[in-house]
């Protein structure tokens, strides 16, 4: 998925929610140097509030980004990607009053059953890129370990 392609205004947010700053955080994850790093919290401040521990709807649709990148951009940009996933798993929560919200179809998306949602689809794809990468092997078998125990704290 294209984080230039996503019309991140049309997701909402509270006040603080600032998508015009969002595909630009996706765009240097993808480019990070560095495995365990997400730019000064570019994802978590872009699609959350970093301080606060909480997601925002964009949360939903960034799963969907660090999917893609995690499949299409081995190397640093794979670790940082699964870093974030990790780092929100279980001790993120949503910001309140935005649970939920409503997409463009009209359908009611409950953000961390989403999440959750989009990390099971993909397990199979992560399982195969863990057999051939054992640079992210280990992160991924902690996600997938996380994702089959539901949204807790994991440790």
């Amino acid at each position: 998925m294209n984080p230039q392609a996503v019309d991140w205004a049309a997701i909402p947010g509270p006040r603080w929610y600032q998508p015009e700053i969002v595909a630009e955080a996706f765009a240097t994850l993808r480019r990070s140097a560095r495995s365990d790093l997400d730019q000064e919290g570019g994802i978590r401040s872009a699609v959350g509030n970093d301080h606060a521990g909480t997601l925002y709807p964009a949360a939903v649709t960034g799963t969907d980004v660090l999917l893609e990148i995690i499949t299409e951009h081995p190397g640093p940009a794979r670790q940082a990607a699964l870093c974030v996933l990790l780092d929100w798993w279980g001790c993120f929560q949503p910001e309140p009053g935005f649970e939920s919200y409503t997409d463009h179809e009209g359908e009611t998306i409950d953000v961390i059953t989403a999440i959750v949602e989009r990390i099971g689809q993909a397990v199979g794809t992560l399982q195969m890129i863990a057999e051939q990468d054992l640079n992210a092997r280990g992160l991924i078998r902690k996600l997938i370990r996380t994702q089959n125990k539901g949204w807790v704290l994991i440790e």
